[in-house]
């Protein structure tokens, strides 16, 4: 049996773990989103920092705080966010007469240590939003989403192909994580 000596290479790769020097960023375009860390957008008019992320029934609503990106040797590159997020089981979330979506982003999870404090998602998994102030209910916030640009439907996959998006070649992003064009 002869083995795929690529698929070996980053398989070996990805066992090994990633380089210890961690590559971070203030952007990253990921799914036809482009984010930014909440520290570069601070004082902007467009802020590309604020993300959802859909996971166990559940929809979860952070700020991105951090964009990592894990090298493992040049064989496969993970974008991570290590973001703040929103309690959604207590008083930080609610729905308004309309149905819409309203948060409070004086509750956060984070309380410590624990496995339920994990702040960080692949980019992959985030999908953009943007957070409009309530003005007659001060402290809340309307959840907006946002459409994907520049991306296409082209079908759907056929049962033995795989798709790994967290996973990109190193080739992709340059290190303000926009594409290179020469490449």
């Amino acid at each position: 049996m002869k083995v795929d000596e690529p698929k070996s290479r980053s398989l070996r790769a990805i066992a090994g773990g990633p380089h210890p020097i961690v590559k971070r960023m203030n952007a990253s375009v990921t799914n036809g989103y482009q984010f930014h860390t909440q520290k570069r957008d601070k004082s902007k008019k467009t802020q590309n920092f604020r993300v959802m992320v859909e996971a166990d029934s559940k929809t979860y609503y952070e700020k991105i705080v951090d964009i990592i990106e894990l090298d493992y040797y040049s064989e496969c590159k993970v974008v991570l966010f290590r973001c703040d997020w929103m309690n959604v089981n207590s008083r930080g979330l609610k729905k308004d007469k309309r149905g819409f979506t309203l948060l409070n982003f004086s509750h956060r999870i984070h309380e410590g240590g624990a496995l339920k404090d994990y702040p960080y998602i692949f980019s992959s998994q985030a999908q953009q939003v943007f957070y409009i102030e309530d003005e007659n209910d001060k402290g809340w916030e309307h959840v907006v989403r946002v459409k994907p640009r520049d991306t296409y439907r082209l079908g759907s996959l056929q049962a033995d192909e795989e798709l790994y998006p967290q996973c990109m070649p190193p080739n992709i992003c340059n290190e303000d994580g926009y594409r290179d064009p020469k490449n």
